[in-house]
């Protein structure tokens, strides 16, 4: 009997093969790959050389290994195996499969720099499916997002003021087109999801977009809707869930040694008395 996995990742690359790209391309599984190579991804399909290229901070190993290439191979049924990039200090994965390329050209993704450019695929951003909505965001958010956790130093709590416990959901973009359609996609969800631009001292940077989603009642929703499969990102809200704060700056293995108990969270702001 063939596993649900194969049944469904055979079907796309079918459907691709028939031009059927709607049917191909309305797929939880592709819709949050849609999302990581929003956030990490780079494809050339012009020229004689063709692949995709995702890769992202060598801490996020584990999710790489774990979850974004065995995402790859349920979607179009392929082989990948992760690997270092020492020259630009990243770990991901390349690969030069056709039905890859072709699902993610039809998608609207650019060949070569995406960086201004890049864009929330028309039929993701159209959909009225939950899921695939939700997919797309989790990819983006896992990628290129960030959670954080601000002190409140005018606030008369003393630990509000030391501590690291008011959780902010942000994305930064350069791409316009980008950011307005993350903000459209999370307010179809319920979410708050504000834009701030931030211009560049330099004349050669471009204009970077800011997305927040902030307070622990949008985190908290944010957590149950979307969700995270990066653990790295993840163990930031789960110390803050343990603890009610979660300290910054710090690395994952750190992290996980507050997780596990073996360190205290409240050391990383000086001598514990």
């Amino acid at each position: 009997m063939l596993s649900t996995a194969f049944l469904n990742c055979s079907a796309i690359i079918v459907h691709i093969k028939r031009f059927d790209m709607e049917k191909a391309l309305n797929n939880v599984y592709l819709a949050e790959i849609a999302g990581i190579h929003a956030g990490d991804g780079y494809m050339r399909f012009e020229g004689r050389r063709k692949e995709i290229d995702i890769s992202g901070a060598v801490e996020e190993r584990e999710y790489y290994d774990l979850h974004v290439i065995p995402l790859f191979k349920k979607c179009f049924c392929i082989n990948i195996i992760g690997r270092d990039y020492p020259s630009r200090g990243t770990y991901g994965f390349r690969t030069s499969e056709k039905c890859a390329i072709e699902a993610l050209s039809s998608l609207g993704f650019p060949s070569g720099n995406k960086t201004l450019i890049v864009k929330v695929p028309e039929i993701i951003l159209r959909s009225k499916d939950y899921e695939i909505l939700t997919a797309f965001l989790r990819g983006y958010f896992d990628t290129d997002g960030s959670i954080t956790f601000d002190k409140k130093i005018y606030n008369s709590s003393p630990f509000m003021k030391k501590y690291n416990y008011y959780p902010r959901i942000m994305f930064t973009t350069t791409s316009k087109y980008l950011a307005y359609g993350v903000q459209e996609i999370t307010r179809k969800l319920g979410f708050n999801c504000k834009i701030y631009t931030h211009k560049p001292k330099k004349d050669t940077e471009s204009l970077k977009y800011k997305l927040q989603i902030t307070g622990v009642e949008q985190c908290e929703k944010w957590m149950r809707q979307i969700g995270s499969k990066n653990q790295s990102k993840l163990s930031r809200y789960l110390i803050w869930k343990k603890f009610g704060f979660c300290p910054p700056k710090t690395t994952y293995v750190q992290r996980i040694s507050i997780l596990n108990r073996q360190s205290d969270p409240k050391s990383y702001y000086g001598p514990v008395v």
